[in-house]
């Protein structure tokens, strides 16, 4: 969601901007826009709405003059998707032009007193404000470090913020306000690189910095200086050690169709250091040693979206296995309701960018008061891997695709071993080598769903033209139907819902008739035998009924309408085998509606604004 870049370089800018924003097509976007200034240290501003490969076809040959630039990927909150609204956005009297992430909670208020005071306003966008209260703090005589202190003071709300002004034809000033995404800082050989993520810094080697809240930056091709409180400070400087990971599609038509394939082997990647087979032990040693896990006696996991779903299922595998209270919040929901933390509760932030606003600002919360915290995020570097100071990485490379696929499995494989990483203290006994086989044999149980997925895709074929889906499950498999829930909205945009499968009769059984299918997720386990009246329930109802289920010799073929299954596993590693087939059958329906795979609308992978 919404990119930054920006660049000071002697190669041509306007292929070195739209190369960096390439890299950050991923978080998700709906316009694009660059700005230069040119040797006559004028700015000129080309931006469009839609796709970079349409910007780029538009301006192909318009020719954009000087060594120094900014742009942005816009994903819409203030104002519909336009040419008008993308930023680069300039002041009322074009001098200056910024790019910002995030949301400013009081332009409304500010917008107000900037017309008092004769500032023009040409978008719907709140960055104008931006974009005009430093203009107005300059025309007051303010330097441009003290404009931007004020405007960084005045504004409620996140920003992260990149400027350019013919004023200082060769800086770019940026600022960090709040939780909208990081701004990294490189240079090297004279030349200057930023970027809010990582792999679109362009540079392989050189020195970066990572710039923190309410810090303000300037840099040149000489230097690159930062403030707090209009003082300089002296930051730690690190070194680029990590180039940008080619991704291709190989064989597949999408990249989250790779990305599902991928998950056997990014499983087995995930028991390296972690798993010792042959001892029967769990260790992470290796990752976390800032604090020691057995001294918690609670622990609050939170999230969004597929994070949070994830973050359910951990509460119930801990809660079960490990025997350690738990519970799970929404970290936009926990922030604002002033929650109370018993003392002896480790936080677990779970963000596969990393870059979550309303997570990171929870896990803040967290860290004013005193709390000790393990974040689960897929990239280092990130602005929660630096709140938490302690992090378990998913080990899952760059996901393309929008919507989490295998972050997903790899956070529920996370979870998973950490409960079985408590138990060795507190509930060993559960801890014998036919776990240790069944957990091992994950990825060769994943291999044969996906080796046999042409009847999903079939299934999925008969429902593609259905419009609403209910997905039903208990236990383990509730958070599953709720990401199987989601899923399905995100990729076919056809409204589904997940509920535990005892809620449907306090409500959406209203719901039930041939055009609503009901998705059930049914494994061997405690809750059987009440998922198996929950069907008939709904057979009774003439609902159209998919099983999902790995014991399908326990159900009669005349409850339900289709079956899909996978291999016999104990209940407690279910999941991770029903998230393949949900996947698959999400993947498949969008497929038949010829529908965008890996950017569907209006969805973001790195989600900074709150």
């Amino acid at each position: 969601m919404c990119g930054i870049v920006g660049n000071i370089t002697n190669k041509p800018i306007k292929d070195l901007l739209i190369n960096g924003l390439t890299e950050l097509e991923y978080r998700g976007y709906d316009s694009v826009g660059i700005a230069t200034i040119g040797s006559d240290n004028k700015i000129s501003i080309i931006k469009n709405k839609g796709k970079i490969k349409d910007f780029a076809n538009k301006y192909q040959n318009k020719s954009l003059q000087g060594n120094l630039g900014i742009g942005h990927t816009r994903w819409a909150t203030h104002g519909i998707p336009s040419e008008t609204n993308a930023h680069p956005i300039y002041d009322s009297d074009k001098k200056l032009a910024v790019v910002h992430n995030g949301i400013i909670e009081n332009y409304l208020e500010i917008k107000k007193d900037l017309i008092k005071e004769g500032f023009e306003f040409f978008t719907d966008t709140d960055t104008e404000c931006i974009a005009n209260l430093i203009s107005s703090f300059l025309k007051k005589d303010y330097t441009m470090i003290d404009s931007i202190t004020k405007t960084s003071e005045r504004i409620i709300g996140h920003a992260a913020v990149l400027v350019i002004s013919e004023y200082f034809p060769s800086t770019i000033f940026g600022f960090k306000k709040g939780f909208a995404g990081s701004i990294l800082v490189s240079k090297n050989n004279g030349e200057i690189s930023i970027s809010s993520d990582m792999q679109a810094l362009g540079f392989d080697v050189g020195d970066y910095v990572v710039l923190e809240d309410n810090e303000i930056f300037l840099a040149n091709s000489n230097k690159v200086e930062i403030y707090t409180d209009k003082k300089l400070i002296s930051k730690e400087w690190k070194k680029i050690n990590e180039k940008s990971e080619l991704v291709t599609k190989g064989k597949y038509k999408y990249f989250m169709e790779k990305e599902i394939h991928e998950q056997p082997n990014l499983f087995s990647d995930n028991f390296s250091g972690r798993i010792d087979f042959v001892n029967k032990s769990i260790s992470f040693i290796d990752e976390i040693n800032k604090i020691d896990l057995r001294k918690f006696k609670r622990i609050h996991l939170i999230g969004m979206g597929s994070s949070y779903n994830a973050c359910l299922l951990g509460s119930y595998w801990i809660e079960k296995i490990a025997k350690i209270p738990t519970v799970c919040s929404n970290s936009s929901e926990f922030r604002y309701r002033d929650p109370v933390i018993e003392e002896g509760t480790l936080i677990i932030p779970v963000s596969q960018s990393g870059e979550t606003a309303d997570t990171l600002s929870a896990s803040h919360l967290m860290k004013q008061s005193g709390y000790d915290q393990l974040s689960i995020v897929n990239a280092k570097n990130t602005e929660l891997d630096r709140i938490t100071n302690n992090s378990i990485y998913m080990r899952a490379n760059k996901e393309i695709g929008v919507a989490s696929t295998k972050t997903f499995m790899s956070t529920l494989q996370i979870l998973f071993t950490i409960a079985l990483y408590l138990a060795q203290n507190s509930n060993s006994k559960l801890i014998n080598n036919k776990l240790f086989d069944d957990y091992k044999n994950i990825p060769n149980y994943m291999n044969n769903i996906l080796d046999n997925s042409e009847l999903i895709k079939k299934i999925s074929k008969k429902y593609s033209e259905y419009s609403n889906f209910l997905y039903l499950g208990r236990g383990y498999n509730y958070p599953i139907a709720m990401e199987g829930a989601l899923k399905l909205k995100e990729l076919s945009y056809i409204h589904a819902e997940g509920y535990p499968a005892g809620e449907m009769k306090h409500g959406p059984i209203s719901l039930i008739e041939d055009k609503m299918p009901v998705f059930a997720i049914i494994t061997d386990g405690v809750y059987l035998n009440k998922m198996i009246s929950n069907i008939r329930e709904i057979d009774s109802r003439n609902g159209n009924i998919i099983v999902l289920s790995n014991c399908p010799d326990k159900l009669d073929k005349s409850w339900y309408s289709d079956l899909i299954n996978f291999d016999y596993t104990d209940d407690n590693f279910s999941p991770f085998l029903s998230t393949v087939c949900i996947q698959l059958f999400s993947i498949y329906i969008a497929m038949e509606r010829n529908l965008d795979i890996d950017q569907p609308r209006n969805l973001a992978k790195s989600v900074t604004v709150e």
